[in-house]
């Protein structure tokens, strides 16, 4: 059957009608739902659209232009003139595969009624924190809540400080100390060894790329385009909903990632829960017997002790918030773990006792995540996903921001 030219071009129109009638009454339903602008919004990382800014003192800040981030490129509805409850911290502390209403610091809000802004960004820790201090107290809060990661935030602190020259003052001062960490470096770079264990043996980097004139504006178009095109994410949750069913779902994709990459993931899985585990990364960065993380831990100590102190002096009250792995918080459950695994959670469990004794020695009060998430576990609720992913769920993060509503309620002390 053969069409002539005004058929194809009036085809062509019918066509651009619908698909702007489907974007209209997309850009409509996001409008009205966050949950819906959510599905849509165009996925962490997309090329011609960066997630992340260079900043000269953090490494990097969001990008306040990304979807779901406030002005100032933090996960908050909007920059208030005060807030009574801060949150700093990690991508723990972040709405990382959940809703953003999801996130603890926003369930904090809605438990206490108060008013609370979250400086929380993936890859932070206790030395980002002790540089944003003065925009936090700039909103003039009662309570400052510092989220603590066993998980990464060791290696993040020796990184900002030893190889980005952030806050030099936080090193020890010990030079037999500082050789053995620059040989220790010079050796085998740590940024390198937890980027290839991050990733799984891809290096994985917030460097900005350079492209060519013609290729940075035809990804700037692209970026345009997946930032702005609700029908775009339509069609990309359309694919990702496919290739789960041709793979079986969820779980078995996880399965075979699982068995293609078996020196960095341990499968868990019983009648009544499902995850996989990355002890060999979590390790690398929580390996006391590394002088680097020996080190972090000192730096990240340090920043903590600082943070206290300034906040006395404005008179906020300070709480430091646990947050452990995914693997300690399943440790009692896996009756015959592997090395790796056994290895980690004795590191991660010396490293809280001793952050516990430094807290007390200097009168720094703190509440641990790990009782009431294993708590969640024995009421048969998993508070992590049924994956690789590291981050509390949904029924995580509301067990975090229930335990610190308890601790802000409490009367002040370690």
């Amino acid at each position: 059957m053969r069409f002539d030219r005004k058929t194809l071009l009036r085809s062509a129109l019918y066509l651009l009608v619908l698909c702007g009638v489907l974007e209209l009454t997309l850009q409509l339903l996001a409008a009205a739902s966050p949950g819906v602008a959510r599905l849509l919004m165009p996925p962490w990382g997309t090329p011609g659209w960066a997630a992340t800014l260079p900043d000269q003192r953090l490494g990097y800040r969001l990008n306040p232009n990304y979807p779901g981030l406030d002005r100032n490129g933090f996960s908050n509805p909007d920059v208030p003139v005060q807030a009574n409850i801060i949150t700093l911290g990690d991508s723990q502390s972040f709405p990382t595969g959940i809703l953003p209403h999801q996130a603890w610091p926003r369930r904090l809000a809605s438990l206490t009624q108060q008013s609370v802004y979250s400086f929380a960004v993936g890859g932070y820790g206790p030395v980002h924190s002790l540089i944003l201090w003065d925009e936090a107290v700039a909103l003039k809060p009662a309570v400052i809540v510092e989220a603590l990661y066993s998980g990464n935030d060791l290696f993040d602190a020796f990184d900002l400080v030893n190889n980005r020259g952030q806050l030099p003052e936080l090193k020890t001062p010990d030079q037999d100390w500082q050789r053995q960490v620059r040989e220790a470096e010079t050796a085998a770079p740590i940024a390198l060894q937890v980027s290839r264990m991050f990733g799984m043996g891809r290096e994985v980097s917030h460097t900005i790329e350079t492209h060519s004139a013609a290729r940075s504006v035809g990804l700037a178009f692209w970026g345009f385009l997946t930032q702005h095109a609700k029908s775009y994410g339509l069609l990309r949750r359309t694919i990702q909903g496919i290739a789960l069913l041709v793979h079986g779902g969820a779980w078995r994709r996880e399965l075979a990632f699982a068995a293609t990459h078996p020196e960095y993931c341990r499968v868990f899985s019983t009648d009544r829960f499902k995850t996989v585990f990355t002890p060999g990364y979590r390790n690398a960065v929580l390996d006391p017997a590394d002088p680097r993380i020996a080190e972090g831990q000192r730096i990240a100590l340090r920043a903590l002790g600082k943070m206290h102190q300034l906040a006395a002096a404005r008179r906020i009250r300070f709480i430091v918030a646990f947050i452990p792995t995914k693997e300690l918080v399943f440790s009692n459950l896996w009756r015959d773990p592997s090395p790796d695994f056994r290895a980690l959670t004795d590191h991660e469990t010396q490293f809280w006792e001793a952050t516990k004794e430094f807290l007390t020695e200097n009168g720094i009060e703190y509440v641990d995540a790990l009782p009431v998430l294993q708590a969640q576990l024995a009421r048969g609720i998993q508070p992590y996903h049924a994956s690789r992913d590291g981050h509390p769920n949904e029924h995580g993060h509301r067990a975090i921001a229930e335990l610190i509503q308890v601790g802000i309620q409490r009367a002040p002390g370690p």
